[in-house]
């Protein structure tokens, strides 16, 4: 990893972040967080009873015209600079306020930092779970410096349709880098593991989330996502909102409709994926945790 000539993501801006040059995701040399505390609204496993200690930094790698976070991602509101020792703190803190695991989001830019922040956060007492929260479009280089410093990854995989991914997110070839870091997403931490309470203590899930008119895109995401392991865990989300510049784009400008959640619940089974949470139609924070008893369709 290297932040004179970043190379930190799949962009290879090269620019010197040490002199606060900036490329695509526009973050410099200081980390940036726009809010920490206990969420409650993560995947049952990830949130449990008190809540997920969740981080969220500040940027993106990715320009996606419907973010639900557009503020800190885009026009980076509301942003405060932190020292590598300030993030340890809060880590160290949320702990403390007894949360589930430290839920790192939107993490990848800023991964040279946080190698070093975890290891000290360890070395500080942080006994809790790490985990990973991104898009999936990184490198599989840098997810290696991590192998044995996290517990948990949390990536999307948003497009399995790279016209989408272009024309949404800005993201060429994502379905292939994507592809390629979940794969060593798995093989670092492997198949979810959860507690005798209910709680995620090591493993992968992979988010996705319903595009309206884009029914063959969630196709072959699950597609993909069920060849992982037969033991996959997924977490398939209706949250869609036409947000930030999703008006420039009138196939995506509405909610998904109840046809397209429910064609997506059917390809779920199809798919064979037996694993995970199904969020209620109409985006609601809580989600639902399926019957895994062969019952219920997922």
């Amino acid at each position: 990893m290297d932040i004179n000539k970043c190379d930190l993501c799949p962009r290879n801006c090269g620019v010197n972040r040490k002199k606060d040059q900036v490329g695509f995701c526009k973050a410099k040399d200081k980390i940036e967080i726009s809010w920490y505390g206990l969420h409650c609204g993560e995947e049952p496993a990830i949130s449990g009873t008190t809540g997920s200690g969740t981080i969220f930094f500040c940027h993106c790698n990715l320009k996606c015209v419907f973010c639900q976070n557009w503020q800190i991602s885009q026009r980076y509101e509301g942003c405060v600079e932190y020292g590598e020792d300030g993030v340890v703190e809060i880590m160290l803190e949320l702990q403390k306020k007894g949360a589930h695991n430290i839920n790192l989001v939107t993490p990848t830019i800023w991964s040279f930092w946080l190698k070093g922040i975890i290891k000290e956060a360890k070395k500080r007492g942080l006994k809790i779970p790490i985990l990973w929260n991104s898009n999936a479009y990184e490198k599989v280089e840098t997810l290696r410096e991590f192998e044995g410093l996290l517990d948990i990854y949390l990536p999307d995989y948003k497009y399995d349709n790279e016209k989408l991914a272009k024309k949404y997110s800005l993201a060429p070839n994502y379905p292939k880098i994507a592809r390629r870091a979940i794969l060593e997403m798995q093989k670092q931490v492997g198949d979810l593991m959860i507690d005798k309470n209910g709680i995620a203590k090591k493993g992968l899930i992979v988010r996705h989330l319903i595009l309206p008119n884009a029914m063959e895109n969630t196709k072959g995401c699950f597609k993909f996502i069920s060849s992982i392991s037969p033991k996959v865990y997924l977490s398939l989300m209706s949250q869609y909102n036409p947000l930030y510049r999703a008006k420039e784009f009138g196939e995506i400008n509405h909610p998904i409709t109840k046809e397209e959640f429910e064609v997506a619940q059917k390809l779920v089974a199809a798919f064979g994926i037996k694993n995970g949470w199904i969020q209620e139609y109409g985006g609601a924070v809580r989600y639902l945790t399926p019957n895994f008893n062969g019952e219920n369709p997922f």
